[in-house]
């Protein structure tokens, strides 16, 4: 459940929040908000608490936590980026690069 509320309440509006001002289109402000970062900044995260004191029984909760957001994430995002990003370029929008 806490994958789930990271992935679909949490996440995009703080994208989009952290968007305000770029030039980006609200389309590609979504986009971006919904991919995110994927796993990196969740095992990031994860290593500053082990390394910063976190010890006993909630280093196995906190890693059991981030594993499974990261696995929630990588099915989502997975079965999703395909249908997404042909919608978006189907609206004749430029993938920047």
């Amino acid at each position: 459940m806490l994958g789930l509320a990271l992935i679909l309440i949490v996440r995009p509006p703080a994208t989009l929040l952290c968007l305000i001002g770029t030039p980006l289109t609200p389309l590609q402000r979504g986009l971006i908000g919904w991919f995110g970062i994927r796993g990196i900044g969740s095992l990031y995260y994860l290593a500053y608490a082990l390394n910063h004191g976190l010890v006993g029984t909630n280093v196995h909760e906190v890693a059991d936590l981030t594993v499974s957001a990261i696995a929630t994430s990588i099915v989502i995002h997975g079965l999703t980026s395909q249908p997404l990003m042909a919608w978006y370029e189907s609206r004749g929008q430029k993938i920047a690069g």
